[in-house]
């Protein structure tokens, strides 16, 4: 296992780092069309509709629109990468990029900040008259005036996430111009899930899953088990732990319901967090806060990306505060919506299990929807929808849009096939390793059958459930406490390359720099292939320092604590010599 994730980082360090796309993508025809702000007349004004077309590299068959999430997110800016995801597709066929209304180059208003009320309601007065029509019905029309601009009869939609509702919608009103619908992670055509219901009907099967495999489910049988353990234990009190920095410092920190919580949210983007997500709740179950705080320790180290994702949050809140299901309608006065939210909280307590309503309430858009100006929201669509080739695609760990809800919506088209990805979150066309996903979009718009998905999107099982100290843990070869300090070594450099994982994956080249903190103390250095350890401490009173680089070929470690055998270890491929408390190391493997 260790040689497999020394390799994958390797791989890692060596990728080539993201460029930014230009204001037209490279290979591109850009334009923008100008479109109505309000397709029913009532209000005058006009908004720019910016798209970029990717021609087809051959004789084009159709045409295919993909409609981006958020609500908000941009889609120009994904032209590249995405149209060689589609490299298949787009043989023969136009691929369509569209900024929708009030994202991108398409009329969008910049708001800094939307974290308190004062902060919405200054976004939306920004936003004046435009606000009341940045909805998906005006969006769908939107792509209904582009159609005819572009000049073709029929689209193809491959839509991700909130870009599922415009399409569904689109494909309500204008069925006879639909080829065919796409729905990646889909969200329902009537209200978004504005309370935040969702997210926990997943958070199970999420931990299951991630713990299918052995060590972790050795290690830990029943994770859903042990997320209502962790979940109780903090409710009952904050657990403390020692939060360690990237050089090192330990202060002590708390854990609590919204920590677990919050952490659980990350697992939905991420198939790396999902491999110490287990652990982590069966550590806190059991009193250990450590694996949770180093858990968010790696995912602040490696969050150096902009983490808005070019979402645009004045669209974002002018059609989740309208179109979401709240405890209130959203043309309702603003006093008053406060006491509703509570109120619904204190009534529904069974969809937020086995959190607290008041622990998840935060997260969701309703607090900060409680200040949205009263909007209208705009006519629905039926929930049916036509007899058009649908395919649905859902991953298996998403939380955003879980399965159970995705399999809903696939119901409501008369013949839409339904994939289930193992392994994959949120989004599963751009974060299912497998290819799984990418195959059934090439062979659906060929209109060839079907495979499913029999593996997962990651190599690398979840990591099992590990004691605090390593006197808890069993011996390797040799006897008494010598024998479960070899132990803690291999585990200490196993977790220590899963981390460079989580922590080094932001690396734009080898010659880059990363320090990652130790679960209990201590750093860890990464740079041109060598893994440096610094007093790093995995169980309380076993520290490690010394090297290991090569692709793990060759190493040295310095072993010692007041828990542990002191000692060195030499490490040459997958030998290892040295001695620990006297006790001559002399062992093939680590196993």
């Amino acid at each position: 296992m260790l040689r497999a994730v020394l390799l994958v980082i390797t791989a890692l360090l060596a990728a080539p780092a993201a460029s930014k796309a230009a204001a037209c993508p490279q290979g591109a025809r850009c334009a923008k069309l100008s479109v109505p702000l309000d397709h029913s007349g009532g209000a005058p004004g006009a908004l720019p509709l910016a798209y970029a077309v990717m021609p087809a590299t051959g004789t084009s068959v159709g045409t295919i629109v993909f409609l981006s999430g958020g609500p908000g997110q941009s889609a120009i800016p994904l032209t590249r990468d995405l149209t060689g995801l589609l490299d298949p597709l787009h043989l023969d066929h136009d691929i369509v990029f569209v900024d929708q209304r009030g994202t991108g180059d398409s009329g969008a208003t910049k708001c800094k900040a939307i974290d308190t009320p004062a902060r919405v309601a200054a976004c939306a007065a920004k936003l004046g008259d435009k606000r009341p029509f940045l909805n998906t019905t005006e969006t769908a029309l939107d792509l209904e005036d582009l159609r005819v601009a572009l000049g073709v009869d029929k689209l193809t939609l491959l839509a991700v996430s909130y870009g599922t509702k415009v399409a569904g919608e689109y494909a309500r009103r204008f069925p006879q111009h639909t080829a065919g619908l796409i729905l990646d992670s889909p969200v329902p055509v009537g209200q978004l899930d504005g309370t935040f219901e969702l997210r926990q009907l997943g958070m199970p099967r999420l931990l299951r899953d991630a713990c299918a495999t052995n060590p972790c489910r050795r290690s830990i049988p029943d994770p859903a088990a042990a997320l209502r353990a962790a979940v109780l234990r903090v409710q009952r009190a904050p657990v403390s732990g020692p939060a360690v920095s990237r050089t090192g410092r330990v202060r002590s920190e708390k854990v609590g319901e919204d920590s677990l919580y919050g952490a659980l949210l990350a697992g939905d983007a991420s198939p790396l967090v999902r491999v110490f997500l287990p652990a982590a709740v069966a550590s806190l179950a059991k009193g250990d806060a450590a694996p949770l705080l180093h858990l968010t320790s790696l995912l602040a180290s490696g969050s150096e990306q902009d983490e808005s994702d070019g979402i645009n949050a004045a669209r974002l809140l002018a059609t989740t505060c309208i179109e979401s299901h709240l405890p209130w309608a959203p043309d309702s006065p603003l006093p008053g919506r406060t006491d509703a939210w509570q109120a619904y909280l204190a009534a529904n307590a069974t969809p937020f299990a086995p959190f607290r309503p008041q622990t998840v309430a935060p997260f969701s858009a309703a607090s900060l929807c409680a200040a949205w100006p009263p909007t209208p929201a705009p006519q629905g669509v039926p929930a049916p929808g036509p007899d058009v080739p649908a395919l649905v695609i859902s991953g298996r760990a998403d939380l955003r849009t879980p399965s159970e809800d995705a399999r809903r919506i696939a119901a409501e088209y008369p013949h839409a096939r339904f994939l289930s990805v193992p392994g994959a979150g949120h989004s599963v066309i751009t974060t299912d390793t497998s290819g799984c996903a990418l195959k059934a979009v090439v062979a659906f718009v060929n209109g060839r059958g079907v495979s499913k998905c029999k593996g997962g999107a990651l190599d690398v099982g979840a990591v099992e459930y590990l004691p605090a100290t390593p006197g808890a843990l069993a011996r390797t070869r040799l006897p008494g406490r010598a024998g479960r300090t070899l132990t803690g070594v291999r585990l200490t450099i196993e977790n220590v390359a899963l981390d460079s994982l989580v922590g080094g994956t932001l690396l734009a080249d080898a010659k880059s720099t990363v320090r990652l903190p130790g679960l209990r103390g201590g750093h860890t250095t990464i740079k041109g292939g060598r893994i440096t350890l610094r007093r790093v401490e995995w169980f309380r009173g076993l520290r490690i320092s010394g090297f290991i680089d090569d692709n793990g070929e060759r190493g040295r470690l310095i072993v010692g604590g007041p828990a542990a055998s002191g000692g060195t270890l030499v490490l040459k491929g997958d030998a290892i010599a040295g001695s620990l408390g006297g006790h001559p190391v002399r062992a093939s493997d680590f196993k």
